[in-house]
């Protein structure tokens, strides 16, 4: 018999927004963009970073709907994943293993942007289909699934002297916006989100107060069959009557302010309440975090940009954290289509299982274009967590956890409809969680990847 177990994917720490699922279309996009002719303009964002406006772009694919197209897409990629799969090693509550595999992921998917002179709207979305082949670790295909990411944003009256945005994330995957969980735990999440932009006296100054509602449910660990005898234990991190403890609601308001005082610089306000509840709050005490922050954001050359944020956060309820915050970016723009930034973010959030937790995190973000074919992105962080109390059933037990993360990316297009594509990506998690002795909190997982992607 084939021995059963389950997979695991890459963790993400909580401040990696949902937004994330649209860089492989960004990238699709990248070498037309880079086709361009120079931009013509340029102008700040609504955080008051530079944002570059294209001029006239040669004929694009795409399906066209009014002033916007309809791009579909297709991916195959074949991956090496270091921790493919967990399998357990001693009878019904004994360790796990991490075993590799090559995975080959099966990726449809579709991209709608309509950007009109007052209104915009866009709408991106993917199913990927994860075939654990066997390959390296024989296994019974349970590991195989089903994952699935969408966004969906509007801007509506955007000349206005009052706006309207909406927005919406979806996504299935192995990817938790929830570090304090075991790895490999499947994670269904979705936000939706609302800005009503208020811009007195032509636009200058810009207010903006905000609210979202999210929710998160964790199901199972990736490729468990139900009553594997592994995970029937009370006692068991994977077993899913314990995963369940750690769903979530998730209630956020605020008012944000920017106030551009020069043409590409802009004085920054921001404020927001995040409320953490929980379906079982013996396990987890709900808890949230008041955040303010002031500073500054913009250009301070023609290729150099900076953001500079700092606050306080207030935690209310059991667990609660209450400390400074901010954010420190040097951004270096030696072309339009390049960038290279440099930063330190310090911020708080409520955790399952945890309260909240503190994330200090060093980061490097790089992309370069080149010859209007090739891409290049690089990205790599360090996060130090600091819970503010340990796991729910060990709730003396202190907790700290760092990860390392890096994602390398060469995209090249041969034709407009055909892209290849290879990268590596790199995690190491450790963890003094009460989980770390079955390796679900402390692990290194490699994956290096090759893809091609046929566009439409």
């Amino acid at each position: 018999m084939s021995p059963k177990g389950f997979a695991v994917g890459m963790r993400r720490p909580h401040h990696q927004i949902a937004a994330g699922l649209l860089t492989t279309w960004a990238l699709l996009l990248v070498p037309s963009l880079a086709q361009a002719q120079t931009p013509d303009s340029t102008g700040t964002g609504a955080d008051g970073t530079p944002e570059v406006l294209s001029g006239d772009k040669p004929q694009e694919n795409g399906i066209k709907i009014g002033p916007g197209r309809l791009h579909l897409y297709i991916t195959e990629e074949l991956e090496y994943n270091s921790a493919a799969v967990v399998l357990p090693t001693a009878g019904t509550t004994g360790n796990y293993a991490l075993q590799g595999e090559m995975i080959l992921h099966t990726r449809p998917g579709l991209n709608l942007e309509i950007d009109g002179d007052n209104n915009s709207f866009g709408l991106s979305g993917d199913v990927d289909y994860l075939w654990y082949t066997g390959w390296i670790t024989p296994n019974d295909g349970n590991a195989s699934r089903l994952d699935a990411a969408a966004d969906l944003h509007g801007a509506f009256n955007k000349n206005g002297v009052i706006g309207f945005n909406i927005g919406d994330t979806f996504s299935r995957s192995a990817n938790t916006y929830t570090p304090s969980v075991p790895v490999g735990v499947i994670s269904l999440y979705n936000q939706a989100r609302l800005e009503v932009p208020i811009r007195p006296g032509g636009g200058a100054l810009e207010i903006v107060p905000h609210a979202a509602y999210g929710v998160e449910l964790f199901t199972q660990y990736s490729g468990v069959t139900p009553g594997n005898p592994a995970c029937t234990d009370p006692t068991s991190p994977c077993n899913p009557a314990n995963l369940s403890q750690y769903n979530y609601q998730d209630l956020t308001s605020g008012l944000d302010v920017r106030w551009k005082f020069l043409p590409q610089t802009a004085f920054l306000f921001t404020s927001s309440y995040d409320a953490r509840f929980y379906s079982d709050t013996t396990v987890n005490p709900n808890a949230s975090e008041l955040k303010l922050q002031v500073g500054m954001a913009g250009l301070i050359t023609t290729k150099l940009a900076v953001i500079l944020k700092a606050g306080w956060a207030q935690g209310f309820g059991v667990g609660h954290l209450s400390t400074v915050i901010g954010q420190a970016e040097v951004k270096w723009l030696p072309t339009e289509l390049s960038s290279l930034a440099v930063g330190f973010l310090r911020d708080v959030f409520p955790v399952s299982g945890n309260g909240s937790y503190i994330d200090d995190r060093p980061y490097i973000n790089g992309k370069i274009f080149l010859g209007g074919r090739l891409s290049l992105s690089l990205t790599v962080s360090y996060d130090f967590f600091d819970f503010a109390q340990g796991d729910p059933t060990e709730p003396t037990t202190s907790r700290n956890d760092t990860q390392l993360s890096g994602n390398f990316l060469c995209e090249y297009q041969v034709f407009r409809w055909f892209i290849v594509g290879a990268g590596f990506i790199i995690n190491h998690h450790t963890s003094t969680g009460a989980d770390s002795e079955d390796n679900a909190l402390n692990y290194t997982q490699y994956q290096p990847y090759v893809q091609v992607t046929f566009t439409y």
